[in-house]
């Protein structure tokens, strides 16, 4: 029995955000090596046909288990090892990735033990990535993020003055490589090293060299584990935050200073507006950036939400919410509870999949135009 209102997770009108198992593949998709996902077959298709934008224009090596009833019951580990070591002596990946949908989970699939099984098998190494399905995508792609830099990322290297990672990239926030790309140029033009993309338009070699930066950038919260893990290993501090703008990009560029100066970890945006006339709706580093810059460049009072952090924000939170504020910038699902309001298109991948992605603008830029997107809005 429901003892509050805010207990109601029931989704009448939203959509959910992708998956667990879609972050962790989305993270895995360009490092070369093979990812695995135990589930019968839908998790898969729903990951390929809605949430990775790359599925058509580049190739990666996604498999699904094909886990069927009998082996589920009995508990039959031996048809994903037999089918993965087969896999993988034809196709000689740098690694196997192991990750899970809600079956597998139910029946208590043990992740690292069978990893171990397939590694002494076929000599490749492999990560055991616990999702299951029940979680968002920053969950999973965070998890991932965090297990393949524990692997394969070699700490015996020496700091790059200057340099930044740039962590917690992939399409399902950001689309399309403009964004990513924006974001390497507005870091090397404010005097920075990208030292490797984390995990968009970055090798596998790249990627391993992370330990050389001086800072890293977490651009999404998918980036945040790895960031944390990081810095627990060897203090390699981190800034929150994406270059939404001029005013944004000097903000990014004084916090990047002051980390590798102090060696402390620094976010962007700090002030939260009680009461608000726009509200900001989509991943949480994005929608705090950009709460930020619509603050300091256009003098409206902003208020900035993020439904994917499982912490409690609700459909019907985000309804009285939305209730409040005059104009929303939302992907443009979110439209069904907002009527009456003035609307600002923001397509979110992980939210609508690639239904809007052609429409997603280059924000991660210091040339973007904040006033530009809120002109935008329509009713």
């Amino acid at each position: 029995m429901l003892e509050k209102k805010n207990d109601w997770h029931t989704h009448v009108y939203t959509s959910t955000y992708a998956a667990d198992v879609s972050g962790c593949c989305s993270m895995m998709y360009e490092l070369g090596g093979m990812t695995v996902l135990h589930d019968p077959s839908g998790c898969n298709s729903t990951y390929t046909t809605h949430d990775e934008p790359r599925w058509y224009g580049q190739k990666s090596l996604m498999f699904i288990s094909g886990l069927d009833e009998m082996a589920a019951i009995m508990g039959d580990d031996a048809v994903i090892i037999n089918d993965v070591a087969t896999a993988a002596k034809d196709l000689k990946p740098r690694f196997i990735t192991l990750c899970g949908a809600s079956i597998p989970h139910v029946i208590a699939f043990d992740y690292p033990g069978v990893a171990r099984l397939i590694e002494k098998r076929t000599g490749v190494p492999v990560i055991p990535v616990a999702t299951d399905g029940l979680r968002s995508y920053v969950h999973g792609a965070g998890l991932a993020g965090k297990q393949w830099i524990a692997r394969f990322a070699s700490e015996n290297v020496e700091k790059v003055p200057g340099s930044v990672n740039i962590l917690g990239a992939t399409p399902l926030d950001f689309g399309d490589m403009r964004n990513i790309d924006a974001m390497k140029n507005t870091l090397e033009e404010a005097g920075f090293r990208v030292n490797c993309c984390f995990a968009m338009g970055a090798s596998f070699e790249e990627c391993a060299k992370v330990y050389q930066a001086e800072c890293n950038v977490v651009v999404s919260a998918c980036g945040r584990m790895a960031a944390r893990y990081m810095y627990g290993r060897k203090r390699i501090p981190f800034v929150e935050g994406i270059p939404t703008g001029e005013i944004e990009s000097g903000l990014l560029r004084e916090r990047i200073n002051e980390a590798i100066r102090t060696n402390k970890n620094q976010v962007l945006q700090e002030t939260e507006d009680e009461t608000y006339d726009t509200l900001v709706i989509g991943e949480e580093i994005t929608a705090l950036s950009l709460a930020e810059t619509i603050r300091l460049s256009c003098g409206r009072r902003v208020k900035a939400v993020y439904p994917d952090d499982h912490e409690g924000i609700v459909e019907k939170d985000l309804i009285d919410m939305i209730a409040l504020a005059k104009t929303v910038v939302c992907d443009p699902l979110y439209q069904v509870i907002c009527r009456g309001k003035k609307i600002v298109p923001l397509p979110h991948v992980a939210y609508s999949g690639r239904i809007y992605s052609k429409d997603i603008p280059v924000f991660c830029d210091k040339s973007f135009n904040v006033r530009k997107l809120l002109e935008g809005e329509r009713k």
